[in-house]
Parts: C-alpha cells; sequence; structure tokens
C-alpha cells in the first residue's frame, strides 16, 4: 500500500494538508510541485488565475515525476478561479507510470471549489488513470482536527488494499 501526494501550494495550505496525509499514513511519498514562472507574487496570481480558467500548465520542478510504484495516487491544489492550478495540471501531464493508477485529488479553497472536482475528473481520466474521488478543505478548516481527520479517513479509503 504505497501512496504518492503530488501538491502544489503558494500560501501553504495545501502543503499542510499534504504533509497532514503524509504523516498518519505509512510508506506515503510526497512531491511538491512549484512553479517555476518568474512573476511577481500578485501578478503570479493574476496570471495564473487566467491560466487555471483556461485550463493552461505552466513550467514546473520537478518537471518529471514517476509514479509507476505507487498503489495510490493523490494530487493536491489550492483553487484558483474555480478550478485547479496551472501547477498541478503540469504535474499530471509530468507523469510516467500513471495509466491504470487509482488517484484521488483534493482542494484548499477560500470560497467554492468550483469546477475543481470535475476538471480534476478530466485531467486524471485523459492520462488513463482511475478517478476514485475528491475532497475539499475551506482555508478555515485547515487546522481543524476532526476536518483534517475526515481527509486522512478519506485517503485511506481510496488506497486499493483497503477497499
Amino acid at each position: 500500500m504505497s501512496v504518492c501526494i503530488i501538491y502544489h501550494s503558494e500560501t501553504g495550505n495545501t502543503r499542510h494538508i499534504a504533509q497532514h496525509i503524509a504523516s498518519a499514513i505509512p510508506d506515503t511519498r510526497i512531491i511538491e510541485v512549484t512553479d517555476k514562472a518568474e512573476h511577481s507574487r500578485v501578478t503570479r496570481f493574476l496570471m495564473q488565475c487566467k491560466a487555471a480558467m483556461s485550463e493552461d500548465t505552466t513550467t514546473i520542478e520537478p518537471a518529471q515525476i514517476a509514479v509507476r510504484d505507487y498503489d495510490l495516487i493523490v494530487f493536491g491544489s489550492p483553487v484558483w478561479a474555480f478550478k485547479p492550478t496551472p501547477a498541478i495540471h503540469a504535474a499530471i501531464q509530468a507523469l510516467t507510470g500513471c495509466e491504470k493508477k487509482r488517484a484521488i485529488a483534493f482542494a484548499t479553497h477560500g470560497g467554492k471549489p468550483g469546477k475543481t472536482e470535475e476538471t480534476f475528473k478530466k485531467w486524471i481520466e485523459g492520462r488513463g488513470m482511475q478517478f476514485a474521488g475528491f475532497k475539499d478543505i475551506n482555508q478555515k478548516d485547515i487546522e481543524d482536527d476532526t476536518k483534517n481527520a475526515d481527509v486522512v479517513k478519506f485517503v485511506k479509503e481510496a488506497i486499493p488494499s483497503y477497499l
């Protein structure tokens, strides 16, 4: 039962949830994807919101992510313009060995998740993976132990050996 968590975080909220999941599930690898686009913090957000709306990608580090050895792939992203970020879209495109893998996603947001779930589903299935669920977490609940436990339970229930 090996899990790979791949996430993008700008403010630290998505990172917090990804690290919380990783600390609660043995044999978990965590990979933070960084956006290499050169913008100021404000310009980056404005430009990337536009890119998120268009479902574009961006240049990321790491540029390639091998997931062949994992039973479950977990994607995490903030919500920008009611969709996942261009960096996590690029990460999904950068996967190798992902075909037929089980995958889930989570998103952190300050308002509403909008079309984040359906967008993740489209991207995941477009890479030949099996979309197995989505969970969103409002930023006001990031430090809530009960909400964090719900996210961990969601991930554990998606692990093939737990089914």
